[in-house]
């Protein structure tokens, strides 16, 4: 298991987001980092994207260190090659298919695709991928990796979409043998209120790991 990966699975949340702003995106990374938050995805969603991470990537070293910054809503090879020369930290993809996962096995960046059915993790593990997105979870349920886990020994899963930030929810996909969850606007809201970022996630967190 990779670094990243062990860090996913130990933080067992994924908080994503993407805000047009540079501001107020630095703050809301400054408000998860507070939280306890190591390893964030920030999305590739809208026109000042690259631009945004690019520049996040620039002061992370000094204003988040050890801050594991990755891109998601990565489609093609043109915007894989895009954000790792900007040295994005991991990649991750809405979808699967094999030119993806060879040009990042070629780049020898960590990819973490989409995959829905047995047949897109299938292409993952037989390109010895060991962390896959389902997306989108809620259509799929809480018992679909459970489902699927056996046929696909060593590989993880990172369910996203439709995941509520609580705690019994997030547990339920834990314990149905998720490694981590990612979470999206049920954690980070439109109102970009940092304090309230900070308490949420940080009750969250030891929620999660109080045994």
């Amino acid at each position: 298991m990779s670094e990243i990966v062990q860090k996913i699975k130990d933080q067992k949340i994924v908080p994503l987001f993407y805000n047009e702003s540079f501001e107020v995106s630095k703050n809301i990374i400054k408000a998860l980092y507070e939280a306890g938050i190591r390893v964030i995805e920030y999305t590739n969603r809208g026109h000042q994207a690259l631009e945004n991470f690019t520049k996040l990537k620039e002061i992370s070293h000094t204003e988040f260190p050890d801050l594991l910054l990755g891109i998601g809503t990565v489609k093609n090879i043109e915007e894989m090659e895009d954000y790792t020369n900007v040295k994005a930290d991991f990649i991750i993809t809405p979808v699967i298919s094999e030119v993806l996962v060879k040009h990042a096995l070629e780049k020898n960046i960590l990819l973490i695709p989409g995959c829905f059915t047995p047949s897109d993790i299938n292409i993952a593990f037989q390109n010895g991928l060991t962390l896959v997105k389902i997306f989108p979870a809620d259509a799929l349920g809480k018992n679909y990796i459970k489902s699927v886990q056996p046929v696909f020994p060593g590989m993880n899963f990172m369910p996203t979409g439709g995941i509520h930030a609580e705690t019994e929810d997030i547990r339920e996909w834990l314990n149905g043998g998720a490694i981590a969850a990612g979470l999206g606007s049920s954690l980070i809201g439109k109102d970009n209120n940092e304090e309230e970022l900070t308490l949420k996630t940080k009750k969250l967190l030891q929620q999660l790991n109080h045994n």
